[in-house]
């Protein structure tokens, strides 16, 4: 159809003048399927290869891993053997073991090997005397001051500039460099969960600490980089009510909104991932989303046939999703009480709903992120 001259010359102004958020908005692309898992970098080499062959032959896409220390000694940990100790990042604020990173980079090698992405937790806000210990953020600012003071921030963001600078023992590349097998980093997991009236208030706080974390990650990354800045699930599940809290959405250098939720049977509440997510959507202004942590709970419901029902669900909204945890294949004994973790070869037919997954149409455009 041939416009007027008038209304042509307004419709290319408004194609030079729309921002990146809204073309992404309006482009889409094939969704996509991940998992994450939190002890990888400390199984044997053959472990960590075998696993991610699974997950690549599955059809899984992403996996989310975090910069953290790995017990080793044989430890059993989720029915596997921790064949390598991995100290901390830091027990000195300040002060960094680039041993952490090394094992990281060595599973990151094995990731780009099998076609998968990463996305990188460079810290765990549980451990700011919460859910997962104590560490040396969490000893030294504690829950509350940790998102509250600006030595904390300077602390946090000279961390952030120490791992997007860091360059691979193993892979000679420097993070921030390495788009190809990273696609994201989370500015944290679960900020704000071991206080999260920070964020369901809305508090001054809450967004100076998201925008100001998001600014100096962009900063460290490079403002053209295609990495991107994930929130990490603000609040943890999003039964907190800060996942999308306003102030967060308002900072421009928040690429996008990684949702953790933790939800019960998909019979008792049908289509209960498709209609959240075009509200979720709603409430991101124009920012990517997608469901980053979320769960069955297999002491309760059985994951072969609640896994397909949930995940036929997100696949039919068009919403990516990232399983907590698809589980290398069982070696040992150990229960922590973690029950939403299975094993991915325990039965549960993975590999149909992760081809569901990429066989789905987003409702957003993931082409050079994922894809």
């Amino acid at each position: 159809m041939k416009l007027p001259s008038a209304l042509l010359a307004a419709a290319i102004l408004g194609l030079a003048t729309a921002s990146p958020l809204d073309l992404d908005r309006r482009a889409t692309s094939k969704s996509w399927a991940g998992t994450s898992n939190y002890f990888i970098q400390g199984l044997s080499a053959e472990d960590q290869q075998t696993y991610l062959k699974q997950l690549a032959a599955a059809g899984i896409k992403t996996i989310r891993l975090w910069v953290n220390s790995q017990s080793g000694n044989g430890a059993c940990v989720k029915g596997n053997v921790s064949a390598t100790s991995v100290p901390e990042l830091e027990t000195t604020i300040g002060q960094y073991n680039n041993e952490t990173l090394d094992a990281l980079d060595q599973t990151l090698v094995w990731v780009g090997q099998n076609g998968l992405k990463a996305i990188i937790s460079p810290h765990d806000g549980n451990k700011l005397n919460g859910a997962n210990g104590n560490d040396i953020y969490g000893q030294t600012y504690g829950s509350g001051s940790f998102y509250e003071e600006q030595a904390a921030y300077d602390a946090y963001d000279a961390r952030l500039r120490f791992i997007t600078s860091y360059t691979g023992k193993h892979s000679g590349k420097t993070w921030r460099d390495w788009h190809d097998v990273i696609m994201a980093f989370d500015l944290q997991n679960e900020p704000f969960a071991p206080k999260t009236d920070e964020c369901s208030s809305n508090g001054a706080a809450a967004k100076t600490w998201v925008c100001g974390r998001s600014d100096a990650l962009r900063a460290a990354l490079g403002a053209d980089n295609p990495i991107k800045i994930a929130s990490g699930g603000f609040g943890g599940d999003y039964s907190k009510g800060c996942s999308f809290f306003e102030g967060a959405m308002s900072c421009s250098s928040l690429d996008i909104v990684a949702v953790h939720r933790y939800a019960g049977s998909e019979s008792s509440n049908p289509n209960q991932w498709a209609d959240s997510y075009a509200g979720w959507l709603s409430s991101a202004g124009g920012k990517l989303v997608f469901l980053e942590e979320w769960g069955v709970d297999t002491g309760a419901l059985d994951p072969k046939s609640e896994f397909p029902a949930n995940t036929a669900d997100m696949n039919a909204g068009g919403l990516p999703w990232v399983y907590w945890q698809l589980l290398p294949s069982k070696k040992c004994d150990a229960s922590d009480g973690d029950h939403f973790g299975f094993f991915i070869d325990g039965g549960v037919d993975v590999a149909a709903q992760a081809g569901g997954a990429s066989a789905a149409t987003s409702k957003q455009d993931w082409t050079g992120i994922v894809y």
